[in-house]
């Protein structure tokens, strides 16, 4: 109980969704944080930016970007922009250029004057025409002035007849090591030069170069990914913990038993795929509008993105939980439009088909298959168009398959004849593997094959008849027996000094107990083994019965050094049977223990409760040897000692088996080796 109010508290499981998302988080940016600090052994050496590996990829990089538009011969009036791409000031959606003339150089400015940590001034000599990012002022409205305004930056770099210039240290003329790209780029400055440098001076965040992404990345990194070992363990393990809790009480509500389903568990499986797809792509436009925040703002950049992310998780969450909340109740193929349709189309067809069985004409049921073929042949070929005539084949494939199935089990038929023709009537055909005509030719051969069972009645009838003539015989016995008993005790109360006589007495005595015992246990038998006994069912708290005959026969059990240790639950178990005759299948089997077990041994009582049923386990070591099997045991006056010395008739345990079985119960025996196994099972209530 305490387990499923657990998993029924409504706000514990807010608390575990709501708060996973956040591990989830966590975790993903630890791991990235992990891998990142990793690939760049500079964040562990505490370097700064501008002397790591990043800041000089990061830079070529940008030299990379802006310089491939050296490569293309450009028009008077085109312009690069932030991103080095070539833009004509034509089109009416783009915006056109600032041109100031420097002699014989036109010189153009980016309409955008926000003032750039990434600059650049591009000279084509051929054509004389300069590009820049370069804000318009009087200190640069000519070359010189713009190559002095980027020469006087502490990062720059630069190449001019294919010879570069820098106050970068590891990007001079001796240390660059060239890709293919910037090979390229020096091949073809001969005409051209090519200046930029990184303005540290700027405040503002330049997001359209990755400079100053990298930087940003590498502090942000370098400052936190220590603690990234720490906490990517403990949201690991919290969020482990909570993933678990929430699937285990996924479904489960207060006053409910059964698996509870909300309005999001059934909308139809196609239309809940389609809805998460618009979803992720909204999810994704967010994320492209919180990078494009970078340029203002890096900590509103990133809070935004980790609350979208957020969401994103919460919602991927939804999702989950909804597929597995179907998958708990078996609705996940059910609760879709593809099921419903192929549903609604096969209850058609077995419509269509009870039709045609229902016909009698055998011409008319072919033609109906013939046209039925030929409709769905065009129906598949006008529907798929290019894989119909594949289809159509598969199609045409199957239905041969069915044809020969149904000539198979015309032959199987037909071979069945044979053999009652031949005299042999114990055939039995399966009529389940037919339909329609077949099906009722396969009654016929069996009905005409089983001619026999009037015979079979008539055994049974005998058999009945046996059985009463032992209960009526008994009767009769036990009337003169009881006179016997009756004399006996007469005679026992006479004061007889003859000691034979009073020998005599004694046997005649037991052998008169033990034949009333035996007439007793054989009509018992008799009638058990035949159902003629009135059973009527309660239902009964089986620990207490246990007990109650446990102790009945405490005192045999003592006589003969029996220890009972008893294996019972702690709480009742109840089972639904005769409590009379319940009883006297337990009385047997203690009966029995108490004949045969060794003495000074033990017998253990166990009774457990596997899955719905209540299981008693009555185990014990056989003073003799049980060399004869568990079934021969369980026949009729078959006993332990094969001396027959004993007072016992042998049918204690058929009697207790029919007697169980007649309370819809299951009574069995196991042997291995001396040791000695009854099971008895009933349905728990």
């Amino acid at each position: 109980m305490e387990e499923k109010s657990i998993f029924k508290n409504q706000g514990l499981k807010i608390f575990a969704f709501l708060t996973l998302p956040i591990f989830i988080m966590v975790i993903i940016i630890d791991c990235i944080l992990i891998y990142y600090s990793v690939a760049h052994p500079e964040i562990k050496e505490n370097r700064d930016f501008y002397d790591t590996d990043m800041f000089i990829d990061s830079y070529m990089g940008e030299v990379e970007r802006k310089g491939t538009g050296l490569k293309d011969e450009v028009e008077e009036g085109y312009f690069i922009d932030e991103y080095g791409s070539w833009i004509d000031p034509t089109e009416e959606t783009k915006r056109v250029p600032i041109s100031v003339q420097d002699g014989e150089y036109k010189i153009y400015y980016q309409t955008n004057h926000t003032k750039k940590k990434f600059i650049y001034l591009l000279i084509n000599q051929d054509t004389k025409i300069v590009y820049t990012n370069i804000q318009q002022t009087a200190k640069t409205n000519t070359i010189d002035k713009l190559k002095q305004e980027i020469v006087s930056n502490n990062k720059y770099w630069s190449i001019s007849n294919n010879k570069i210039q820098t106050n970068i240290d590891r990007l001079s003329e001796e240390n660059i090591v060239r890709n293919q790209e910037m090979q390229e780029l020096g091949n073809f400055s001969i005409n051209k030069e090519y200046y930029t440098a990184f303005d540290e001076t700027v405040q503002n965040i330049d997001s359209t170069n990755d400079i100053t992404i990298s930087s940003a990345l590498y502090n942000q990194t370098k400052a936190v990914y220590r603690y990234a070992y720490s906490t990517l363990a403990v949201s690991i393990i919290i969020g482990a913990v909570e993933l678990i809790y929430l699937i285990c009480a996924l479904g489960h509500v207060k006053n409910k038993e059964e698996i509870y389903l909300n309005w999001l568990d059934k909308i139809p499986l196609e239309l809940l795929i389609f809805g998460y797809f618009l979803l992720f792509a909204v999810e994704i436009s967010l994320l492209v509008i919180c990078l494009s925040v970078v340029a203002v703002d890096v900590n509103l950049c990133l809070m935004l993105i980790m609350l979208v992310g957020y969401f994103s998780v919460l919602s991927a969450l939804c999702g989950a939980g909804t597929l597995l909340k179907r998958i708990k109740v078996h609705t996940f193929l059910k609760n879709s439009i593809t099921y419903r349709f192929f549903k609604w189309v096969l209850k058609k067809y077995r419509k269509a088909k009870d039709v045609i069985a229902a016909n009698k004409n055998i011409g008319v049921k072919i033609a109906l298959y013939f046209i039925g073929i030929v409709v769905v042949s065009i129906i598949i070929g006008l529907v798929f168009k290019e894989f119909g005539i594949l289809l159509d084949i598969i199609f045409w494939i199957w239905c041969y398959y069915k044809i020969m199935k149904q000539i198979d089990g015309l032959k199987q038929i037909h071979d069945a004849a044979e053999k009652i023709y031949k005299g042999d009537t114990k055939i039995k055909i399966d009529e389940s593997l037919y339909t329609g005509l077949l099906k009722e030719l396969a009654i016929y051969i069996n009905d005409i094959a089983g001619g026999f069972s009037n015979a079979i009645e008539e055994s049974l009838k005998s058999e009945r008849l046996k059985t009463e003539l032992i209960t009526n015989v008994s009767h009769d016995i036990k009337t003169p027996l009881t006179s016997i008993i009756n004399y006996v005790d007469l005679l026992k109360q006479e004061n007889i000094q003859n000691e034979k006589a009073k020998e005599y007495i004694e046997v005649l005595d037991n052998k008169s107990q033990r034949l009333k015992k035996l007439i007793e246990d054989l009509v018992e038998a008799s009638k058990a083994s035949s159902g003629n006994i009135k059973i009527t069912k309660e239902v009964l708290n089986v620990k207490e019965l246990l007990n109650q005959i446990t102790g009945e026969f405490e005192d045999r059990f003592n006589k003969r050094g029996l220890n009972v240790i008893s294996k019972l639950p702690e709480e009742a178990v109840y089972i639904k049977a005769d409590n009379r005759y319940l009883y006297r299948v337990l009385e047997n089997v203690y009966s029995n223990v108490a004949k045969y077990a060794e003495e000074n041994s033990r017998v253990y009582l166990d009774c457990i409760i596997e899955n719905d049923e209540v299981a008693i386990y009555v185990k014990n070591i056989s003073k003799d040897e049980l060399n004869i099997s568990a079934d021969e045991l369980m026949q009729r006056f078959v006993r332990g000692d094969k001396s027959r010395n004993t007072e016992g008739s042998g049918l204690g345990l058929s009697i207790a088996k029919s007697l169980t079985e007649l309370q819809d119960g299951t009574f069995n025996i196991f042997l291995d080796g001396d040791l000695f196994k009854v099971a008895i099972k009933f349905k728990k209530v």
